[in-house]
């Protein structure tokens, strides 16, 4: 509660904006709405592992309770505050806050059990016509692509971690201008205390010839990214690409690559499929450099979605009732020689309440020397995984 309180008196700009804002609109007697909603899931887990040293098996019990507060300031202004609390029974861990502001906090942070709070969206908005202005944190959703979204700058994410729908949110201040023909022009800046760290950049979207296309250009970090994308459909399939490549400021040797590309279907019976590839210049191609913990990691960079060169998708989803729909998602990862395999099953129970079983199954290459020790320090030290099976079940109330 103490480090909340140190927060809330921080006279950093961004946050302090946003609270005088919302403060001297209401000052103004404007009329202000709020509307309140969220869900609380319970996640039950059980991972297995094999060939690690002897590692033991965890269990799990994750309770995540998610609220979001929208308030409305007659036509031109909103805010948005939303919190995620998570209390954790058993082993594992959350990560930190990397914002410019750190607006998480442990209650409880003990071996056994922990109890975690973080504000992962607070924004004031303006909006007028064709303009919209906001600042605070948001999620930027750059990625046009279904899987792995090359083009998202401020918020790439894991598609393994299910439980975070709403994906991270980023400290920025967003200029977007919607045009005619579909056409818009979306300009972020992400400040830093850091020297290097900050990150501004554009994203132009037009529409032609019944695609979606976009084009970007950022100073990302240390890098100069010049990217885009595309989204329409080769028949009644629908196809899908991102590509970013980003140029070190540096070294030309550190120049990389991120391209990713999918094509869909939706059969009339409601059966879906989607294959999807991922190239990744800084990927490896030997399995004695694959830690399989980067697999799991929730934070990841545009520049390294995937820890292969290439990967290779295939996922499909079909309706048993309209209450019940199963799903199946495979992933190879070449040259490391790693494979994914996650089957799944909901059930809508009612309009609030669904609940789900869901099984991630990790596998790598059995053969490799674990006496060979790697100097290396862009290597990941060798692990001796060659498997991890997850097994969870969620219930989840929504409001």
């Amino acid at each position: 509660m103490e480090k909340l309180l140190r927060i809330l008196k921080n006279n950093s700009f961004l946050f302090f904006l946003i609270i005088v804002s919302c403060i001297e609109l209401q000052g103004q007697e404007k009329k202000v709405e709020f509307t309140l909603s969220g869900y609380i899931n319970y996640l039950p887990s059980y991972l297995e592992f094999k060939g690690l040293n002897h590692q033991e098996s965890q269990t799990n019990h994750l309770i995540h309770n998610r609220i979001n507060i929208r308030g409305y300031i007659q036509e031109n202004f909103s805010i948005g505050l939303e919190l995620r609390n998570r209390i954790l029974f058993d082993e594992g861990r959350f990560n930190s806050d990397n914002g410019y502001l750190d607006l998480s906090h442990h209650f409880v942070n003990d071996s056994k059990f922990k109890i975690h709070s973080m504000i992962d969206r607070m924004w004031l908005k303006y909006q007028k016509e064709k303009i919209e202005i906001s600042i605070g944190r948001q999620r930027v959703n750059w990625g046009i692509n279904t899987i792995w979204n090359s083009n998202d700058l401020f918020n790439a994410y894991n598609f393994i971690d299910f439980d975070y729908i709403e994906r991270p949110g980023s400290d920025v201040i967003r200029f977007q201008y919607t045009g005619d023909d579909l056409s818009s022009l979306d300009i972020v800046y992400k400040p830093s205390t850091l020297e290097n760290s900050s990150v501004i950049a554009a994203l132009y979207k037009i529409n032609k010839m019944g695609y979606d296309f976009q084009f970007l250009l950022a100073n990302y970090y240390d890098d100069i990214a010049l990217g885009g994308g595309w989204a329409g459909n080769i028949k009644n399939a629908g196809f899908k690409g991102e590509i970013t490549y980003f140029m070190s400021e540096e070294s030309s040797e550190k120049n990389s690559t991120s391209l990713s590309t999918s094509i869909d279907y939706s059969f009339k019976n409601g059966f879906y499929i989607l294959g999807s590839h991922l190239y990744n210049s800084n990927g490896f191609s030997d399995p004695q450099q694959f830690d399989p913990h980067s697999v799991t990691q929730n934070v990841l960079s545009p520049k390294n979605l995937m820890p292969s060169k290439n990967s290779y998708l295939i996922q499909a989803s079909a309706f048993i009732t309209p209450a019940i729909n199963t799903s199946f998602t495979l992933l190879y990862g070449e040259g490391i020689n790693f494979f994914f395999f996650s089957p799944n099953i909901s059930y809508d129970i009612n309009s609030s309440l669904d609940a789900s079983i869901i099984g991630q199954f990790f596998y790598m290459d059995d053969e490799f020397n674990s006496d060979i020790i790697t100097i290396d320090t862009d290597i990941a030290p060798i692990n001796t995984i060659s498997r991890i099976n997850g097994y969870y079940a969620r219930l989840k109330w929504s409001f």
